[in-house]
């Protein structure tokens, strides 16, 4: 819906500038909520909220939390150019200290919303985590549907972020009544920091191999054709990750604690991993063709019918899609198993071998060269995957 409304009132160079603003807010984020926050639901998940242990993953990780999205702030306050150029463009007054403080808050509500959201999944809270996350939503297309055709471009941006921000107030409020806070405890504790910090070693790979590689991507693009033609690709990018956040959410809330839960038993988490791969793949398979044979309805539902220039780019996009879905089923057990070496090499691997695929592509293909640059990334990705967990599947 958000999508759709930008595409309505701003066109293509809309769609460019909201899909920048949202890889802006997951390098931000990332680090927090894909490393420390995943490491917080496989540890809070294993104990009781008024044990020692809960207290001190609780407020290590919410402290880590804090400090990790303050780096990310002085990386953009170092380099500014890189990060904030495109947007710059858009706003004819620079922002002061006042609209800057302003701005940070709302980060920081929106840290402390996806904090909640993980505190509530790890004890599996699900009814409060899916009521939670509704209302963000709610709220969020809410405040954008009023800001659209109302107010300039960067204005609707900096409203988008408030929308998702307030339900980091709800969360604290519906924890707190849940009993999921525990007393206050200070202390820095090795075995926490060393457990909690795995995950935020594996986190920093999916920033720099995924969240900072879109960014540079996005801006060769931009650099090669025009923000309308960049448009054009990220509508087809943003249809891609509406359907694949239902996917994550799915194997977020159901498939990795099952599978973290079964870590103790490798025989049955590899029976447990190969049925849902031979249940989920023809799904998915199925579900994508459907798609893409509707492709033109669901470009026009979510967007406008200009964008039906980009209806040729879906080809691969959906390909690459289907690759990369079936793979997660696989790269969920190495962030489950903190296998670190591993995931490091499988992201920034990825990630490198994307954007050498880009460079090549791009000037032969034009803009159709970034979506099979996509499919190839991760052909080769499931494959790996697949070689690294034969032994799943091969009979004893």
């Amino acid at each position: 819906m958000i999508n759709k409304l930008f595409a309505v009132y701003y066109g293509p160079q809309g769609i460019t500038l909201l899909a920048h603003f949202q890889n802006l807010i997951a390098l931000l984020t990332t680090l927090p909520n894909s490393g420390i926050n995943v490491g917080l639901i496989r540890h809070l998940a294993q104990h009781e909220p008024d044990s020692a242990s809960y207290r001190s993953y609780f407020w290590m990780g919410l402290s880590l939390n804090l400090l990790t999205f303050l780096g990310g702030i002085a990386a953009i306050i170092l380099f500014p150019a890189f990060f904030l150029e495109r947007f710059s463009q858009e706003i004819p007054v620079q922002p002061g200290i006042t609209e800057f403080w302003i701005f940070l808050c709302l980060f920081v509500l929106l840290l402390l919303h996806l904090f909640w959201l993980s505190v509530l999944l790890a004890k599996q809270a699900l009814r409060a985590y899916v009521y939670l996350s509704l209302l963000t939503s709610v709220i969020s297309i809410g405040v954008t549907w009023w800001a659209v055709g109302r107010v300039e471009l960067s204005s609707a941006l900096v409203l988008f972020l408030t929308g998702q921000s307030i339900s980091g107030l709800v969360g604290m409020a519906v924890v707190i009544f849940k009993g999921l806070v525990p007393r206050w405890q200070w202390g820095w504790s090795p075995d926490v920091v060393r457990n909690l910090g795995k995950f935020l070693v594996m986190a920093l790979s999916t920033l720099v191999g995924a969240k900072l590689i879109d960014f540079v991507v996005r801006e060769l693009a931009i650099q090669q054709f025009s923000m309308v033609e960049t448009g054009l690709w990220q509508s087809v990018v943003k249809i891609s990750d509406s359907y694949t956040m239902v996917y994550v959410s799915i194997l977020g809330m159901v498939y990795y604690p099952k599978i973290a839960a079964l870590l103790p038993q490798p025989q049955a988490l590899q029976v447990y991993v190969k049925s849902i791969f031979y249940l989920l793949v023809p799904a998915l398979a199925v579900g994508l063709l459907i798609f893409w044979w509707q492709r033109d309805f669901f470009i026009q539902l979510l967007f406008h019918r200009e964008f039906l220039a980009a209806r040729d780019l879906m080809n691969y996009q959906v390909l690459g899609d289907f690759l990369k879905m079936t793979a997660w089923v696989l790269s969920y057990i190495i962030t489950v198993q903190a296998r670190v070496k591993l995931y490091i090499l499988t992201q920034l691997g990825s990630g490198l071998l994307y954007v050498t695929l880009v460079a090549c592509l791009m000037p032969l293909l034009g803009i159709e060269g970034l979506p099979i640059a996509y499919a190839v990334r991760y052909g080769v990705f499931l494959v790996f995957h697949l070689y690294l967990f034969r032994s799943y599947f091969l009979k004893a």
